[in-house]
């Protein structure tokens, strides 16, 4: 995610590297009992994966929520509109507080580190909200609550906790992994929570493709629903123990008084080059302590955005409407029109069979779809170098819309599930190529083209601010197709609306990427 500084030579580069990393990794062992020298070493690939796991839970969490929560929120008897309203909530909440949270994890001064505390407390949010979502009903019952509207609050509590929790840990297990690695390493890190998130979405997705009424664990936990989610608790508690007692992290109070143990990054390794080739001074030490963002320095940077950004944030905006209007209704259009079901119908009967089948059949496109992104994300690179960025990146995005309209055009079965394989595409492209054009413009300290010149930029701004800008754009998208698509269903009177309302938001981001500023790459 870090970009090389193509004026220095690499070679003099990685070895003035290597030597900042030894003689630090060396102050580390003189006290081994706090175990810090292996953040200024390279990590195997062992050691990477298992700072990944975590991503596999968070993504398995993910894809269970995207096949059944519609499912459970229209089977207690809600209509489409109040149902979509519902899932609006936790993006409010994101939008809300997870800035907040970034925040207090920066400023946090605990002994065991500024990220582990708080993703130890919401792995523990999302246990108890997969517990709570597809168990409200049972709940309500318990403590004498049966009516529609109290249980749809309680599975709504239920959905807040687990959605909320995972969208927030997402970013700060990327976070926390980076911290813990060398510049070096973080580049590979990333690729593989890409892979590693590919294969817990696709777990979660042939959890929902599994009848476990038929195994008999479905009767033991009350039914398909939470025996998916049971499994996915499972995936889910042992990503989050794996993840958090894989490495310990420097505390920010020993990071301020021992300037050796704070972690190098590209900006310390670029004055580093300059002070040994003589190139004037460099800022004082103490300034090296990575600086805190707050929620006023990210609303600061969301007004002050560049052009470019500006042109990348809509974009990611439109692909992640499109994306969501499809995963978030996808299981219910092809339950109740490919299959002709009814959510609604007596249990037992042929109508909600056939619906139920149809949920699981979806579910096994959604594996399709992240199988092939988690293919498709190790072919990017590649391509770009032969193509360029944009013909990759409009191709990926054309892609799902061509996909989304062949597919309401054609609702079989067999359409249905190509399809999906071409919705991997465009997922991997949306999660790789923009974070890749971040980088670029920060490697090179330019957001502007003026007359075919690239223009340095003279206020800085933060790359982990600007990341977070495109993690928003999610919430925000999720907040937009929550409060909007429903009531569209419910005036149309058929969810096979989404496919093309989805290839509508497709095309428009395919002509916003048009415009993005790709200076070259």
């Amino acid at each position: 995610m870090y970009g090389t500084y193509q004026q220095q030579e690499r070679l003099t580069e990685d070895d003035i590297l290597q030597g900042m990393l030894e003689s630090r990794q060396r102050f580390a062992k003189l006290d081994n009992s706090r175990g810090y020298q292996h953040s200024f070493r390279k990590k195997s690939k062992w050691e990477l994966v298992r700072l990944s796991l975590l991503i596999v839970g968070i993504e398995c969490t993910y894809a269970t929520e995207t096949a059944l929560v519609a499912p459970i929120l229209l089977g207690i008897g809600l209509p489409h509109t109040v149902m979509t309203m519902i899932w609006a909530t936790p993006s409010l909440a994101g939008l809300l507080f997870a800035p907040v949270i970034a925040s207090v994890s920066d400023r946090l001064r605990s002994r065991w580190g500024r990220r582990r505390p708080v993703l130890l407390a919401l792995g523990c949010t999302i246990l108890t909200g997969m517990l709570v979502l597809p168990n409200g009903p049972a709940i309500g019952e318990l403590v004498g609550l049966t009516s529609v509207g109290w249980v749809a609050t309680i599975t709504t509590v239920g959905l807040i906790m687990s959605d909320f929790s995972a969208e927030t840990s997402n970013g700060l297990c990327r976070t926390y992994a980076m911290e813990v690695c060398t510049i070096r390493d973080q580049a590979r890190v990333l690729s593989i929570m890409v892979l590693t998130g590919g294969i817990g979405a696709t777990m979660g997705a042939l959890f929902g493709a599994i009848n476990w009424n038929r195994l008999g664990i479905g009767r033991l936990l009350g039914g398909n629903g939470p025996s998916v989610f049971a499994a996915n608790w499972i995936v889910l508690f042992v990503g989050l123990l794996v993840t958090l007692t894989s490495f310990s992290e420097i505390p920010l109070p020993v990071q301020e008084s021992e300037p050796m143990l704070r972690p190098v990054t590209q900006k310390m390794l670029l004055d580093e080059v300059k002070r040994a080739q003589g190139e004037g001074r460099v800022q004082d030490e103490k300034e090296e302590v990575q600086e805190v963002v707050g929620f006023k320095q990210f609303v600061h940077n969301v007004l002050h955005m560049p052009r470019s950004m500006k042109v990348l944030c809509l974009t990611q905006l439109l692909s992640h409407m499109s994306y969501l209007t499809y995963c978030l209704y996808y299981t219910d259009f092809v339950g109740a029109t490919v299959y002709e079901g009814d959510v609604r119908a007596l249990k037992g009967s042929a109508a909600a069979e056939r619906y139920d089948d149809g949920v699981r059949f979806a579910c096994l496109g959604m594996a399709l779809c992240s199988t092939t992104s988690s293919i498709y994300s190790v072919f990017i690179e590649g391509l770009i170098v032969r193509f360029g960025a944009r013909p990759v990146y409009v191709g990926g995005l054309l892609a799902h819309c061509c996909g989304m309209l062949a597919m309401g055009l054609m609702p079989h079965k067999l359409v249905v599930f190509g399809c999906c394989a071409l919705t991997g595409v465009m997922y991997a492209t949306i999660y790789s190529i923009p974070f890749l054009l971040i980088s670029h413009y920060h490697s090179k300290n330019c957001f502007t083209e003026v007359d075919g010149q690239y223009v340095e930029s003279i206020e800085p701004r933060g790359f982990g601010v600007d990341v977070s800008m495109m993690s928003s754009m999610l919430c925000l998208a999720q907040l937009i197709v929550s409060l909007a698509i429903g009531a569209v269903i419910d005036a149309v009177g058929s969810t096979i609306i989404i496919t093309f309302i989805s290839s509508a938001f497709m095309l428009c981001a395919a002509g916003s990427a048009m415009a993005i500023l790709y200076m070259g790459l």
